[in-house]
């Protein structure tokens, strides 16, 4: 159910990007759709954080516009591993797809409000188990033009990885990733 699910977005999000690389402005280099990678610390927080160490992660990701101008359609993936306290260890490898909100502000840097959702695919060590679960997001990023194909930014995201709807599950998985991007505007 929740592969059909990716696939619908997935999708939705190349027909979307589409249509977008022809309504790429050159006055702004935030209005053109994007490609860039990320890399930083991946922290567990919440509960999680009784079971897993921070680590580091990176990952790469994809930005177009969408019909709605200042609103961005993404998709991101990374890839994140946790040492434990004790003997367990998860791999993390999040796929999902965002809407990204540019806020209004007039000035060289861009702010801008994420949210969105897909599905996380989880690896336990030493156990050899995989799973793949739900995973909901919210962030904020700043990013600044560093010349016309190149911008650097800084982003915090907020990874829910719903487990509840397992049998006896008691908790979900909480994780942040913060982390420096560099990202390509594409198109002229």
């Amino acid at each position: 159910m929740w592969k059909i699910r990716i696939l619908l977005i997935m999708l939705l999000f190349f027909f979307f990007a589409g249509t977008s690389f022809a309504r790429s402005r050159r006055s702004d280099p935030f209005e053109k759709p994007q490609i860039g990678l990320w890399f930083g610390p991946v922290t567990p927080v919440y509960t999680t954080d009784d079971d897993l160490d921070t680590y580091l992660g990176g990952g790469l990701f994809f930005r177009t516009n969408s019909f709605i101008r200042g609103i961005k359609i993404g998709l991101d993936s990374s890839y994140q591993f946790f040492r434990s306290q004790g003997v367990n260890e998860l791999t993390m490898i999040p796929v999902y797809g965002s809407f990204i909100y540019r806020l209004p502000i007039t000035l060289p840097l861009a702010f801008q409000l994420k949210m969105g959702g897909g599905s996380a695919r989880l690896y336990f060590r030493p156990d050899e188990v995989t799973v793949w679960e739900p995973l909901f997001m919210v962030g904020f990023e700043t990013s600044f033009p560093a010349g016309r194909i190149f911008n650097i930014g800084l982003r915090i995201d907020y990874l829910l990885i719903y487990e509840k709807h397992i049998e006896g599950a008691t908790q979900n998985g909480h994780i942040v990733n913060a982390g420096l991007t560099v990202f390509f505007n594409l198109g002229e």
